[in-house]
C-alpha cells in the first residue's frame, strides 16, 4: 500500500472517529476528550490536502483506460 492511500485511509478513520469523540466530550463535560476529537477532525481534514504535496515520483503508474480496467464488473 502506498503512502498516499495509507494517509487517506487514516484521514477517513480520523474523520469517522472525530464526531462521536467530540459529542461524548461535549455531553460529559470532558474538555480533554473534546479537544482530542477536535484535533482528530482537523488532522483528518488536513491529511488529504497534505497528500497533494507529497512526492509521487516513486508511485507506480497505471493505465487508466477503460480497456485496462481490472475491476470486476
Amino acid at each position: 500500500m502506498d503512502r498516499k492511500l495509507l494517509s487517506e485511509c487514516l484521514a477517513m478513520l480520523l474523520l469517522f472517529a472525530a464526531f462521536p469523540i467530540i459529542s461524548i466530550g461535549a455531553t460529559n463535560g470532558n474538555a480533554g476528550l473534546w479537544w482530542i476529537g477536535l484535533s482528530s477532525l482537523i488532522l483528518g481534514g488536513a491529511l488529504p490536502v497534505w497528500t497533494r504535496f507529497m512526492d509521487h515520483s516513486n508511485d507506480t503508474v497505471r493505465d487508466l483506460g477503460i480497456e485496462f480496467d481490472d475491476r470486476v464488473s
